[in-house]
């Protein structure tokens, strides 16, 4: 094999390693979607709004489990599980549910993304 084919062969191969991954992309999307709607969530609870916060937890556990469905996490997972929790204690109008929502933001944020 000749020298400019080595070099093309080579150059191909560490454009194919840095290019980016839709996957990868699509889960980092709906991460920084999850995250930034469990603030909100957060936001919306600490200002005595329970209808927002639903509203706002709904949309993080939307994106959290299309995020978890690209890349699975521990993480992830528990933060899913906070938030529904979290959606169920808001439509109950209970102060805790900022707490857990909060919790689960925590969680959101932790995971490598």
């Amino acid at each position: 094999m000749n020298r400019r084919a080595m070099i093309a062969l080579i150059s191909l191969g560490l454009a194919s390693f840095w290019a980016p991954r839709p996957a990868l992309a699509r889960a980092s999307h709906n991460m920084t979607q999850a995250i930034h709607h469990a603030r909100e969530a957060v936001a919306a609870g600490r200002e005595g709004r329970p209808s927002v916060l639903v509203r706002h937890a709904t949309e993080a556990l939307h994106y959290a489990k299309a995020a978890q469905k690209e890349r699975p996490h521990p993480e992830v997972k528990e933060a899913i599980h906070r938030l529904e929790e979290g959606i169920r204690y808001g439509e109950r109008n209970r102060r805790s549910a900022t707490r857990i929502v909060y919790r689960a933001l925590q969680q959101l944020e932790r995971a490598p993304w």
